[in-house]
């Protein structure tokens, strides 16, 4: 490519910028599933620390109340639950963990359709060089002929 068709290319269509917006929005895709995956993983985990302390109070509540029917205690325990302070801490940062998730799936959705339309002005751009380049060949290839045949 001689310096000409690189300066248009590079200053005029912006090939490198639209290359190096991608690299950007890929590498921060990458942190966004890093941080994703760590977000579900805590939430695996306050869900199993959830489930631990239920099946605890549980047990507790049967042994302050081992006379309470079972119907009786199903009802109450529902009560128990929202009562409980680690119960309520838990589903606290559960909370707050899910809208967490929520956000970062959010963003690397947006980070996959910036590469995606990046991608896609990338090609369109190489489509493009192509055709000039074709057309180039072909004006050469014409001028050639002429001068042959004068």
């Amino acid at each position: 490519m001689s310096n000409k068709a690189l300066t248009y290319a590079e200053q005029t269509l912006g090939v490198h910028e639209v290359y190096e917006r991608v690299q950007t929005a890929l590498e921060s895709l990458d942190s966004t599933l890093a941080d994703l995956d760590k977000a579900l993983d805590l939430k695996r985990e306050l869900a199993e620390e959830q489930s631990d302390r239920e099946v605890g109070l549980i047990g507790e509540m049967r042994g302050v109340h081992p006379q309470m029917s079972e119907t009786a205690f199903k009802t109450n325990l529902k009560v128990w639950e929202r009562e409980d302070a680690e119960l309520r801490r838990i589903r606290g940062q559960l909370n707050m963990v899910l809208g967490e998730i929520q956000g970062l799936e959010i963003d690397a959705e947006m980070w996959r359709a910036r590469i995606r339309v990046g991608t896609s002005r990338m090609e369109e751009l190489g489509g493009y060089l192509h055709y000039l380049a074709a057309v180039k060949n072909q004006a050469e290839k014409t001028t050639k002929r002429k001068e042959s045949t004068e």
